[in-house]
């Protein structure tokens, strides 16, 4: 998955990047050589679709964090749906975690036990891959991407194969299409006192094992930096596994800070960059500004960015103008450029009207001229997106509090 690289021009002001991109819309865009609208039409069947390792996979997955079961409830009725709707259209690659679905109460365990606390052996997860599983059951093929979580009483490679057995018996299968570290081994409780000690070398050698036992097939990481990437690589290819993926926040929002460093250093080295927050949690989707705020305080700095109103206004208007001309939504747009940028997307779905949205934003491509106005929109705003209150980009919350680590 090749990316160009970012395009690199001085931000024009707001009023140029709107005249240009107000041309483009007057001039009319060619579509491409496949629909472009704003949902999958009736029948539509996804065919933009790439090879992640050894995967058949659409040029988008579908986040699940959000996939919590309802014990039979009216949110599981349409979850399924969207679960169905997926499988229908062709958008049958969905990326969950052990930890997805998991409770506060399971975190405030986790820390007491990261301290040597008694707390229990409470699971750290799970119910979010089980509800996949069950859908799975009587549906069409799907490929499911799970991760495993670092924390400190997991001190050895067999503690990654028996988390990857268990996340494959959730969802009902007797292997694992990708299995990620969910992040560097940043969980270090005892830092304070000086007795961090980070595993990481551990855990590749864990997944190493699970994929030379035939239990996962292929083997990622999450919010690897180049450095840590680099040296993951070298490991695992010592042990003869490839380093299939690298999964990082990355959206017209979200570019410095080592992410389109990482994903040139992916692109130059043949792993698969799955670029979640892809549209910066909504603010790319022109639904919020600085008159409609979201109900999420901790995004109301990007809508009002050193107290200036509709501090995305430039950005959201070449969405808007690019979006019409190609009879595309913003959103659409916006995650176009995540995929023409050699990144393939983790979209948050949870209905089906969720599900034929994002089919419209495949099987087709932004042209040059388009991605420049969008990058230089995006750097005319001066912000850089890091993620809400208690879902940064960074950092994971983790009961005692929040554990960071840095892509540069």
């Amino acid at each position: 998955m090749a990316s160009s690289g970012p395009v690199q021009l001085a931000p024009p002001s707001s009023i140029r990047i709107l005249m240009r991109a107000g041309l483009l819309l007057l001039a009319g865009l060619p579509f491409a050589d496949s629909y472009a609208g704003s949902s999958a039409p009736p029948g539509a069947r996804m065919t933009d679709r790439t090879r992640l390792g050894t995967l058949d996979v659409p040029r988008a997955a579908i986040g699940t964090i959000n996939w919590v079961p309802d014990d039979g409830g009216p949110s599981d009725a349409r979850l399924l749906a969207t679960f169905a709707e997926a499988s229908r259209v062709g958008l049958n690659f969905f990326d969950t975690a052990e930890r997805y679905g998991a409770s506060p109460l399971s975190m405030v365990g986790q820390a007491a036990r990261a301290l040597g606390l008694p707390a229990g052996d409470r699971p750290l997860g799970g119910s979010g891959e089980a509800l996949l599983g069950s859908f799975a059951r009587d549906a069409p093929p799907s490929v499911f991407a799970t991760k495993f979580t670092p924390v400190p009483w997991r001190a050895s490679a067999d503690a990654v194969v028996d988390a990857a057995r268990a996340s494959a018996a959730r969802l009902g299968s007797p292997s694992l299409d990708l299995y990620q570290a969910h992040m560097p081994d940043v969980i270090q409780p005892m830092r304070w006192a000086g007795r961090a000690r980070a595993k990481d070398e551990v855990y590749w050698e864990g997944l190493a094992q699970c994929y030379h036992a035939g239990l996962v097939r292929n083997v990622g990481v999450s919010n690897y930096g180049p450095t840590l990437l680099a040296r993951c690589h070298a490991y695992l290819a010592e042990r003869r596994v490839p380093l299939c993926s690298n999964q990082i926040c990355f959206s017209l929002l979200s570019r410095s800070h080592g992410a389109q460093r990482t994903v040139d250093w992916c692109a130059a080295h043949g792993v698969a960059v799955l670029a979640y927050y892809p549209l910066a949690m909504g603010l790319l989707t022109g639904r919020w500004s600085a008159q409609r705020l979201p109900a999420d305080r901790g995004l109301h700095r990007y809508l009002l960015r050193d107290g200036r109103v509709d501090a995305l206004a430039p950005l959201v208007a070449a969405l808007e103008a690019i979006g019409a001309a190609r009879g595309c939504t913003p959103a659409q747009v916006a995650l176009n450029w995540v995929i023409s940028r050699g990144a393939l997307p983790v979209v948050g779905v949870t209905s089906p009207e969720h599900v034929r949205s994002l089919a419209g934003a495949l099987g087709w491509r932004l042209g040059d001229e388009e991605r420049t106005i969008l990058e230089a929109a995006a750097g005319s705003c001066g912000v850089e997106f890091e993620g809400s209150t208690f879902r940064p980009t960074n950092a994971k919350f983790v009961g005692y509090g929040f554990e960071k680590w840095e892509l540069d």
